[in-house]
């Protein structure tokens, strides 16, 4: 699922923007006031920020820069109680995708992240394309990077990357998935399944950092966000 960090101190608004962004299927990886932003934020790995600018003892501006100098492909999504032209216009200056003020209707906070959400995967996939091919190869049980890494695979994982691969830049949705892993029965639990997502996604990362190549496509299934091919001499 995209992973949202929720950087706001009011702890009410905080738990009813994460209501609804759970809802609505994101995944809120880290919350809090800033204060300790620096601290955990860059293990969060996150795909999207929503940033208040009101927090305190915090430059806000000067939390959207660093963040947008960290992770270029970052989402970065502000709200805040400062409506005026000449803050919303700094706003976007200082690395912000988007800017609403408060008070925020949620359904409006919602549409905003998922059209950030295609920004962040198109850029994604760009950049993936530009760097060259991820190669499958079943019979070695191996996935390879654009830049040769080896990442060692089980049966199962070889099987969800072929599903993957036949669905080329398209999701696959997670009945599709669940049938590669095996199991076509309708009450397949879905939990193995992002399970399985979960290791395979986390293999990739430790072998081949900054990949996140598996990405989730909220209520559509998942797809590999870069080009995939299954080596042909070893189908």
């Amino acid at each position: 699922m995209t992973r949202v960090a929720l950087i706001e101190d009011n702890a009410d608004f905080r738990e009813e923007v994460r209501f609804h962004l759970d809802r609505a299927g994101f995944t809120v990886v880290f919350q809090g006031d800033g204060r300790e932003m620096d601290a955990i934020f860059p293990e969060s790995d996150c795909d999207l920020v929503v940033l208040d600018l009101g927090l305190p003892g915090i430059d806000g501006l000067d939390v959207a820069r660093r963040l947008r100098r960290t992770k270029p492909s970052l989402g970065i999504v502000i709200i805040t109680a400062r409506g005026g032209l000449t803050d919303r216009i700094s706003g976007l200056q200082n690395g912000a995708d988007a800017y609403l003020s408060k008070p925020v209707d949620m359904r409006e906070l919602v549409a905003v992240l998922e059209s950030v959400e295609r920004r962040v995967m198109t850029s994604f996939a760009s950049s993936e394309t530009d760097s060259g091919h991820w190669t499958l190869r079943p019979p070695l049980l191996v996935l390879e990077s654009p830049a040769g890494v080896r990442v060692s695979l089980t049966p199962t994982e070889v099987a969800l990357l072929r599903c993957l691969a036949d669905e080329g830049d398209a999701p696959a949705s997670r009945e599709a998935l669940a049938s590669a892993m095996g199991h076509p029965e309708p009450d397949f639990d879905f939990r193995r399944l992002e399970v399985a997502l979960s290791r395979l996604r986390s293999k990739i990362d430790s072998d081949a950092p900054n990949s996140r190549v598996i990405r989730s496509a909220r209520k559509r299934g998942y797809v590999f966000a870069a080009p995939l091919r299954v080596d042909p001499g070893m189908r």
